[in-house]
């Protein structure tokens, strides 16, 4: 596995310990800044094909400089459930769990645990239903195999 770190960041190793019981030959790794003008934390981006990574082993993240941690984000932890109100009107819905990030290393393992499921559905030729969900459980499973799940709070219950 390559790391292109272009933060002030120290997650590499975090990273690499991350996926070590995975294989990761070839796997490139880009860390970068969001872009000044976005509004968002962070990003992170799985290239099943692009200039210069034709073979499906590219994973970008851009994490925001400007970040206040601990950051609370919300990972999806079901698939879609519907429920049935008494005039018979049907909603679907995802069931969320909400985590603490604490620090840039969890931003960056947590993003990158995501779109490293991507990764592995990719190279095993996977293309099923609920990708997302499968890639944010894959992602919380991995937090908390490494200790950096500092706050989890249990999902809302609906109705």
């Amino acid at each position: 596995m390559k790391i292109l770190n272009h933060t002030h960041y120290n997650v590499e190793n975090a990273l690499k310990e991350s996926v070590s019981d995975y294989p990761v030959d070839d796997l490139v790794i880009e860390i970068r800044y969001c872009p000044s003008t976005s509004k968002r934390y962070a990003s992170g981006t799985y290239y099943r094909q692009c200039k210069g990574h034709t073979d499906g082993r590219y994973i970008k993240l851009r994490l925001n400089k400007l970040n206040k941690y601990p950051i609370l984000t919300s990972f999806k932890t079901s698939n879609y459930e519907r429920k049935t109100d008494r005039k018979g009107n049907v909603t679907v819905y995802q069931k969320l769990q909400k985590v603490s990030l604490v620090d840039p290393t969890s931003l960056a393992v947590a993003l990158f645990l995501h779109e490293f499921s991507h990764y592995l559905d990719h190279m095993q030729g996977l293309n099923g239903k609920y990708k997302q969900t499968k890639a944010d459980k894959f992602a919380i499973d991995g937090l908390a195999r490494m200790g950096m799940l500092q706050e989890i709070m249990p999902p809302k219950k609906k109705g």
